[in-house]
C-alpha cells in the first residue's frame, strides 16, 4: 500500500438548494456538536452525497458510496458497515448483504475485502450492527480475573458490534483486519 495513511473520514451532505457540507466521522478530537454544525446548517431536506477520506498529505479519495467509515487502528484503510438496500447493484441488489454487510477499503479507496464470520453457515443469522472499537490487552488474565504477566508488544484488537435476528443479546466480534475475518469471543451487551 506504499505507507498510504488515512487521517480521517469524512460525510457529505447536500441541502435543498445544492450547498455541501463535510462532516468528520472518525478522525476529529472536536465535538460532535461542532463538527455537524455546517451540516445543520444547511437547507432541509439534507441528502447524503458522498463519504470521503482524507489522507495523512492530505489528498481527498472519494468512495462509492454513502455509508459512515471507520478507522482500522494502523490507519491502512476504513471500516464500513453497510445498511440494507445501500451500495446497491443496478439491479437493486446490495453488493454487501447480511449477513457479510460490511468491507474494508484501502487508504486509496480501492476494496481490500468484504467482511465474513469464521464459520459463516452457522452465523447466517447473524450481521453487523455497528459501534466500532478497539481494545488494547496488556496482560494475561489469571483465573479469578486478576491481571498475569504482561503482554509484549500489547495486543491490539478492532471488532464491531453483532446482532441476531433471533437470539439476542447482541455481542462484540473481533476483526482481522488483515484476513476479513470476524470471530466471537469478546463480551455479550445486555439488553
Amino acid at each position: 500500500m506504499n505507507g498510504l495513511k488515512v487521517s480521517k473520514t469524512l460525510l457529505v451532505k447536500q441541502g435543498a438548494d445544492g450547498e455541501r457540507a463535510q462532516v468528520v466521522i472518525d478522525g476529529s478530537n472536536e465535538a460532535g456538536e461542532l463538527r455537524w454544525a455546517a451540516v445543520k446548517a444547511l437547507k432541509p431536506p439534507k441528502k447524503e452525497v458522498e463519504t470521503a477520506l482524507i489522507r495523512d498529505d492530505g489528498t481527498y479519495v472519494p468512495l462509492p458510496f454513502c455509508e459512515l467509515a471507520w478507522l482500522l487502528p494502523d490507519r491502512t484503510g476504513v471500516l464500513v458497515i453497510f445498511r440494507p438496500g445501500s451500495y446497491t447493484h443496478p439491479n437493486g441488489s446490495d453488493v454487501f448483504p447480511r449477513p457479510n454487510n460490511a468491507a474494508i477499503f484501502n487508504a486509496d479507496g480501492s476494496l481490500r475485502f468484504q467482511v465474513h464470520f469464521a464459520g459463516a453457515p452457522e452465523r447466517s443469522a447473524s450481521y453487523v450492527i455497528g459501534l466500532p472499537f478497539t481494545r488494547t490487552i496488556t496482560h494475561k488474565i489469571m483465573p479469578i480475573g486478576r491481571p498475569g504477566e504482561p503482554i509484549v508488544p500489547p495486543i491490539v484488537q478492532f471488532g464491531v458490534l453483532v446482532g441476531t435476528k433471533e437470539h439476542p443479546p447482541e455481542s462484540f466480534y473481533v476483526l482481522n483486519t488483515e484476513s476479513g475475518e470476524l470471530t466471537d469471543g469478546m463480551f455479550s451487551v445486555p439488553r
